[in-house]
């Protein structure tokens, strides 16, 4: 990764010994006595970059990369339609570029659909002594990557799903592994990426570097929030690392992690369940405010599914943490005190009727742990999938991929990669 490569999960706990001494090298212990030679260790250079770049929030015009840090920096993307690059996006807000401890991110504008671009991350540490007396350290460069924006022209389109990792780095492996043999159009996390958030550096470990490669450096990693993933006083703070969906309808500002996009034939709509209690559970302490943003997810979900892009769409598929469907008649719906919510009722009651209406065809979901496909039925147009769980006896990848004849999907074991099942789904009429 140019200057970045060999960074390993060392740098997440900092610099060597003997960073800030202003030496390019140091004794160690065994220099101890007057008459003996001083072992001289060569200072391994410090990485500002602590992941690699992150390529999310990929549209027809648009894309965001964020990368982690080991140390507070300023930085910036360098990109363009050739490998030459050319043009620079930075975060900058107010008249002032970036400058953040754990995570950089820029956002990539005025890009054309269905079109190859190439960047790279460039990251300094910068340090400030008072207001007037600041040093930036000279640039790192990764390496030159590439990616293809969406958009509806593709001839195929096709997904991979990981979904209740929960900062279990052996399964994170494993999936994407499977992925990289897949080779799909995005990786779509679907929730529960980490059982809490407390502080930066478990995303940093867990969700920017899990691999320690650069697992969506060219391939998008598409994020959709679930019940874990908002709980801890960090969690408020995850749109550094995983950042999120800009709307050019300001009544929908709020809603960073919903969005439609297509990728070839298939149009994926992007929802976020909450949490699995209701608002008015003790467990929140008064900290919870899901239903008022699901409301709001309905009005966008159907003005979404009115756009052209979409609504032309050969298949809809919706992805969403926590099903909107379980079969068991004693299953928890979401909105009691008991325990917690096998699936989201309140949400299946506003957006059901929405999946109907417009032709969604599959549900792609997770939160149970185990795996289960619902076929539909003549009260349920659309089909659901759950995925597995953390551990790798129940951890299942689902892939899909479709064209103008059929989109196919499949669901695979990964301890013994055995196949689940799959299913096809015609075009839509």
């Amino acid at each position: 990764m140019g200057n970045c490569e060999g960074f390993n999960r060392r740098a997440f706990l900092g610099s060597v010994v003997a960073a800030g001494m202003g030496s390019s090298a140091f004794l160690t212990s065994s220099a101890k006595a007057e008459d003996e030679e001083p072992v001289v260790v060569d200072e391994e250079p410090q990485q500002f970059a602590a992941s690699y770049p992150i390529l999310q929030n990929v549209t027809e015009t648009s894309a965001s990369i964020a990368w982690a840090l080991n140390t507070p920096s300023t930085g910036w993307v360098e990109w363009g339609p050739t490998p030459a690059l050319g043009k620079v996006a930075r975060n900058s807000e107010f008249g002032l570029n970036p400058f953040e401890e754990d995570f950089l991110s820029a956002r990539l504008t005025g890009l054309a659909p269905n079109t190859k671009y190439y960047y790279r991350i460039a990251t300094a540490a910068f340090s400030y002594r008072t207001a007037y007396d600041k040093k930036a350290e000279e640039t790192q460069y990764s390496e030159v990557y590439s990616f293809t924006t969406s958009g509806p022209n593709a001839e195929k389109g096709s997904f991979f799903v990981m979904n209740d990792t929960h900062n279990t780095i052996p399964t994170i492996r494993a999936h994407v592994k499977y992925a990289d043999e897949l080779k799909p159009d995005f990786l779509l996390w679907n929730g529960d990426l980490c059982n809490d958030y407390m502080n930066a550096q478990r995303v940093k470990e867990n969700i920017a570097n899990p691999t320690e490669s650069p697992f969506a450096a060219e391939r998008p990693l598409v994020y959709v929030p679930g019940n874990h993933d908002r709980r801890g006083s960090w969690a408020r703070h995850i749109k550094k690392c995983l950042t999120t969906w800009e709307h050019a309808d300001p009544a929908f500002y709020s809603l960073g992690y919903n969005y439609a996009f297509r990728q070839g034939p298939i149009a994926a709509i992007l929802l976020d369940t909450g949490e699995d209690k209701p608002d008015w559970h003790p467990a929140w302490s008064g900290m919870g405010n899901y239903e008022p943003y699901r409301e709001l997810q309905t009005a966008w979900l159907m003005k979404a599914l009115e756009q052209p892009e979409i609504k032309s769409a050969p298949y809809i598929v919706a992805f969403c943490h926590i099903p909107l469907y379980d079969r068991h008649p004693k299953a928890n719906p979401g909105n009691i005190l008991d325990q917690f919510a096998s699936f989201q009722w309140p949400c299946c009651q506003m957006w059901g009727p929405l999946f109907e209406k417009y032709g969604v065809q599959l549900a792609v979901t997770a939160h149970q742990h185990r795996f289960s496909y619902a076929e539909p039925t003549a009260d349920r147009s659309w089909a659901q999938i759950v995925g597995g769980g953390p551990e790798m006896e129940h951890a299942c990848s689902i892939y899909c991929v479709a064209d103008q004849n059929e989109m196919k999907l499949t669901c695979t074991k990964l301890s013994d990669m055995s196949e689940l099942g799959s299913w096809t789904f015609k075009p839509r009429a």
